[in-house]
């Protein structure tokens, strides 16, 4: 083989070729993780809104419940029972 018959930037493709594809193929595994992940975090989010938001509504009914004298005197003898 002479010198006019290799060519070295051939030769480097055809040895990194698999390196190159173990690249990519590292590439869409990172990526594909990456989006799982943003994926998990958006659904943990909405369930912490989705708690925040049924615990807001519960102080809200609760603020909003008429209490009446009377229902204060009980409360308040119940409490001095207790």
């Amino acid at each position: 083989m002479s010198k006019e018959d290799f060519d070295v930037e051939k030769e480097i493709e055809r040895i990194s070729r698999k390196t190159r594809v173990n690249i990519m193929k590292s590439e869409r595994s990172f990526d594909s993780r990456l989006n799982q992940l943003e994926k998990d975090i958006d659904d943990a989010i909405k369930s912490k809104e989705k708690l925040f938001d049924d615990s807001k509504t519960l102080t809200t009914k609760h603020i909003e419940t008429d209490y009446t004298d009377n229902a204060l005197e009980r409360y308040k003898k119940k409490l001095n029972k207790i």
